[in-house]
């Protein structure tokens, strides 16, 4: 199943990659393959973490470092809160925030 969603998000990148070549890359195409893509590779760290039990949560371990870094990966170039947002602005919504209440 892994292997089917990194070959379907590797195509998307793929063709955003020549949208910005072209100069035709929009920030919500943008976003969409920066969220994927991350969320896709912490995904794979995690199950491959879960293959290797105990050893894979070993700071020394491949795996172990391997799953510290594609935590950080989400937060590098926008969180993926913020990509969210936009994706969500290109549909015209609104992003729903909490107002700040007044002491």
């Amino acid at each position: 199943k892994l292997r089917a969603e990194v070959q379907v998000c590797t195509a998307f990148v793929d063709r955003c990659i020549a949208e910005v070549s072209r100069g035709e890359l929009s920030a919500e195409a943008a976003s969409m393959a920066k969220y994927s893509a991350t969320e896709l590779s912490f995904r794979v760290a995690d199950s491959c973490a879960q293959i290797f039990g105990g050893y894979g949560y070993l700071k020394n371990s491949p795996i172990g470092k391997i799953l510290v870094d594609q935590r950080v990966v989400r937060i590098y170039g926008g969180a993926n809160e913020v990509q969210l947002e936009i994706i969500a602005k290109g549909l015209g919504f609104k992003p729903q925030r909490l107002a700040s209440s007044k002491l």
